[in-house]
């Protein structure tokens, strides 16, 4: 998996400053965008705050920040990213303490990190994934090791242990 970067607009305002990806309905994709079942994506390398990739590179062209809702769609949004940061439409709900995209959809697939999401120090409401390299860098800093969770009942077993 490569490097992305998934941000809400609490810290929008900080020096986190990421590209981003937009998204479309699918009809016939414009030049430079890449089509994936029924959508068109857009890879921007233009650097932007979470809000102004948004407002400024994306609503304001009839798109919104990708919304991932699959492992296949999460898998081909990897291929594409070269190991860079990218902002996507996953916001952190204040209110519920959930996480909604920011194109109203429903969050029906996450892949979170070991520990993840933990608003690390009481500043951080993102969600990062991250290519193996800087998972198993993470894990030896950590001194933790990387396992493989084959099904759901391994899952929740692991999560009891957090």
């Amino acid at each position: 998996l490569e490097d992305l970067i998934f941000v809400p607009p609490l810290l929008s305002h900080s020096s986190f400053i990421h590209d981003s990806f937009r998204i479309i309905p699918f009809s016939q994709c414009e030049e430079g965008w890449r089509a994936y079942e029924d959508k068109c994506y857009y890879f921007s390398t233009d650097r932007k705050s979470w809000d102004d990739a948004r407002t400024d590179y994306c609503t304001s062209r009839g798109a919104d920040l990708v919304s991932i809702h699959n492992m296949e769609e999460e898998n081909f949004l990897s291929t594409h990213t070269k190991g860079k940061s990218k902002w996507i439409g996953l916001q952190h709900n204040p209110i519920d303490g959930g996480y909604h995209w920011s194109d109203a959809t429903p969050v029906s697939h996450t892949n979170w990190g070991h520990g993840e999401p933990n608003n690390h120090e009481g500043r951080e409401d993102c969600v990062e994934m991250v290519n193996f390299q800087t998972a198993m860098s993470r894990c030896y800093d950590e001194k933790a090791q990387l396992v493989s969770i084959l099904n759901k009942d391994e899952q929740a077993y692991i999560n009891t242990m957090v």
